[in-house]
């Protein structure tokens, strides 16, 4: 979610100035609306609207960032304007100007939310810290302060494997950020100005956005194990699951979702048409939510895959495959034709 890249473009310079136009005029802006690619819908994935309407921070960029998943229910969402929403439920066509500010933590320090230990935590850019919050989207208390903070903390994921958090810093420089919740502590995992984090079920990689590039690094020593190719505005990222196995997905400040292969580094791009992207957060249905400027999607994946570690997809035995393949066959060409219909 790299805000001064964004902002240093001339374009989005100008549609600043609609915006605060249209604001004036108590005019909703007409943002583009994301479609799918040739590709996105051969690959029977469907598209759909989880919720529009977040109000956006044009100075420097950005509505809708965090999105996590509270062991209460619903889904909690925070903007760059600082707003932390809880949505009561996890169902699409709902409108963020209808669900109440649970708490406002300042502009630019509604960034990054993970969950570790039923425990919900969020960056802050601005403050350059790190605080948990309660389930209604309140502040609990204060993780990482400033001083020594982490400087504009951003992105952020759980490591399932110890309970600590990555976070990084898109911006600065001073790298990405090992933190014990526990005890409140922090150790530099890696230097350099990072975006988008993800990291694998079991914890051993940790995938992380730098210069358009997605690189994976061990967890147990930061030695790199991927890069893929440079794509355009990469930012947030999202492991692929069942079916999706070996895939990784991105999206874009350019309005574009894309996927990419992590052993062969092919890139195909999903959907295309939207306005700004940044984080992308796997839905424990299966699907993946990404944010555009002042909206939230939701890509649903064709059945048999799904996105993200917190969703289970249920394989066959190799054995009961080879005596139902066959038989299947025709109703799966069936069913596919009519997903991507």
């Amino acid at each position: 979610m790299n805000v001064h890249y964004w902002s240093s473009r001339v374009s989005r310079k100008y549609a600043f100035v609609i915006v605060a136009l249209l604001s004036v005029l108590s005019v909703a802006p007409a943002w583009s609306a994301p479609i799918l690619t040739a590709d996105g819908v051969t690959g029977g994935f469907t598209l759909s609207m989880f919720a529009n309407n977040f109000p956006i921070t044009s100075s420097p960029c950005c509505g809708p960032l965090g999105i996590a998943f509270p062991t209460s229910g619903g889904v909690m969402v925070s903007d760059y304007g600082g707003n932390v929403r809880v949505f009561p439920t996890d169902t699409d066509g709902q409108n963020a100007a209808s669900i109440p500010v649970a708490q406002n933590y300042g502009s630019g320090n509604g960034v990054g939310l993970a969950v570790a230990g039923g425990i919900v935590y969020m960056a802050e850019q601005s403050a350059s810290q790190v605080v948990q919050l309660n389930n209604n989207g309140t502040l609990n208390q204060v993780i990482i302060g400033n001083p020594p903070g982490i400087s504009f903390a951003t992105g952020i994921v759980a490591n399932p494997a110890n309970g600590h958090l990555f976070v990084s810093d898109c911006c600065g420089g001073s790298g990405i950020w090992d933190v014990d919740p526990i005890a409140k502590t922090k150790t530099l995992f890696k230097g350099g100005s990072f975006d988008g984090l993800t990291i694998t079920p079991d914890g051993s990689t940790l995938y992380a956005e730098q210069g358009g590039v997605i690189y994976g690094f061990k967890t147990s020593d930061g030695t790199q194990v991927f890069a893929s190719p440079f794509i355009n505005g990469a930012d947030g990222t999202a492991l692929g699951f069942g079916s999706l196995g070996g895939l990784i997905f991105v999206n874009t400040n350019f309005g574009d979702l894309f996927e990419v292969n992590l052993g062969t580094l092919g890139v195909t791009n999903l959907v295309t048409g939207g306005t700004r992207g940044d984080f992308v957060t796997a839905d424990p249905n299966g699907s993946l939510l990404f944010t555009q400027t002042s909206d939230i999607w939701r890509l649903t994946p064709p059945s048999g895959g799904c996105i993200g570690n917190q969703c289970t997809v249920t394989v066959p035995e190799p054995a009961t495959l080879a005596l139902l393949g066959v038989a299947f066959a025709g109703m799966g060409w069936a069913r596919r034709r009519k997903l991507t219909s």
